[in-house]
This record gives structure tokens, sequence and C-alpha cells, in this order.
């Protein structure tokens, strides 16, 4: 039996949803636990302006899940804030994408350390096929929702992208 793309797409969007929410929900309780603590710890500091390697992606499009996972194949880098990278989309056309990378929540150094974040920034390789406005406009703004976690310096993080939803990890140095 096929499901119809609307009843996968609000299955998609509910478990995005519930899975950030449980991000957030679990960052606030960590925050909370200690709130007469330094409000930016040294560590907070160090994860947010450290470096991150961006070292694969995987990526489903919300309105077509019958395509399944695509490999990007990104390669991507994020320093204090700004970041940057590469992949090959789901169109099989080479993008660049750049903008400013920010946490809105990150819970303290654990074990296991969830975090919350956004990007703003540019994307191009897009053509008609993912967005009409892509065949006259060469260059796309991206604006992005991440939750993920981090153990050690590691991590793995959890995107959605308008219409795409992604899933790659990085390395902290």
């Amino acid at each position: 039996m096929t499901v119809p793309w609307h009843a996968g797409c609000i299955r998609t969007w509910t478990r995005l949803a519930t899975l950030l929410v449980g991000v957030l929900v679990l960052t606030a309780a960590q925050s909370s636990q200690n709130p007469t603590a330094d409000p930016d710890p040294p560590a907070r500091t160090q994860a947010s302006t450290g470096l991150r390697i961006y070292v694969g992606m995987w990526s489903t499009h919300v309105r077509d899940l019958n395509r399944g996972l695509s490999n990007n194949w990104l390669v991507g880098v994020g320093w204090r804030g700004v970041y940057g990278g590469t992949f090959v989309n789901s169109f099989g056309n080479r993008s660049f994408t750049a903008g400013i990378q920010r946490t809105v929540a990150r819970g303290q150094e654990d074990a296991v350390v969830p975090f919350f974040q956004y990007r703003v920034g540019v994307v191009s390789g897009y053509d008609e096929r993912f967005i009409s406005i892509a065949s006259w406009l060469p260059v796309l703004p991206l604006g992005q929702l991440l939750g993920g976690l981090e153990t050690g310096r590691a991590g793995v993080e959890l995107g959605w992208a308008g219409l795409v939803a992604t899933l790659g990890p990085h390395f902290r140095f």
C-alpha cells in the first residue's frame, strides 16, 4: 500500500519536531539544574567558537519521501559562528553554502550534550526542480534549524530547512 505524500510528510514533520522539542527540553532541564552557575562557562564558549569540521550529510526531501535518504558528500567547516561547505545536492549538482551559525541552547558539559542551533546564509547549485525562483536566482537564501548531540569532540546533528531534512556528523577541535 502506498501512502499519499502528505501523510508521509506529516509523519516526517512530526518526528523532526518531536526530536527538536526533546533536545530543547533536555537542554532546558540541564541548564536549570544549576541556576547559580556562570551563564557562559569556558566549555560553552569553546563549543560555540571552536573549529568544527563537517564530514558528511544525508538528506531527504519532505515532498518526495519515496526518494529515501541521499548521501550528499558534504565537506564543511564552522568557526566562531561562521560556516561554509560544499556538497552534492539531491539533483546531482555541486552546491556551496555559507553563512552564520548560532547556538540558541546548549546543555551543560556532560557525557552527552544536547544543543539547538540555527543557520542563516546562502546556498547555490539549485534549479527550478527544487523551487521555482531558483531558475532565475543562482544563489538562494537559506534558513536552517539544527538539533543534535555531542559527546567529546564528536557530534551528530539533525537539521530542517523548509523542504529538506538532513542528518550529519561533525568533529570539534
